[in-house]
């Protein structure tokens, strides 16, 4: 009987760590904002790509942006607007605890 006992227990740590490591591995929704570096006003309009997937998305009419279905990982981000100079952030992690970021652009006049 003690046998059946702890084959169930480590039955059941075992799915525990499959589920934790699934929760870990599960796509996310990656979000933010853009904003004027100096003015700190959003921006409308902006284009944000998750560079090395086929995914781009705009900024809405409060700045904000996001995407849908990110695979926890390392990406790099670019984000461009017309009058201001091209923003790249290299090495941006995404994860469940880490799946929000903040953009501001400079003019580039």
């Amino acid at each position: 009987m003690m046998v059946f006992a702890v084959t169930v227990a480590m039955a059941g740590e075992k799915i525990d760590n499959e589920t934790v490591e699934a929760k870990a591995n599960a796509a996310v929704m990656l979000n933010g904002s853009v904003i004027d570096q100096t003015t700190h006003e959003a921006l409308v309009g902006v284009k944000v790509e998750l560079e090395g997937t086929n995914q781009v998305t705009y900024t809405d009419f409060d700045g904000n942006y996001s995407f849908e279905n990110v695979k926890p990982g390392t990406y790099n981000v670019a984000a461009s607007y017309v009058s201001y100079e091209k923003k790249y952030m290299q090495n941006v992690t995404v994860s469940p605890s880490n799946k929000e970021l903040e953009i501001s652009l400079k003019s580039s006049n």
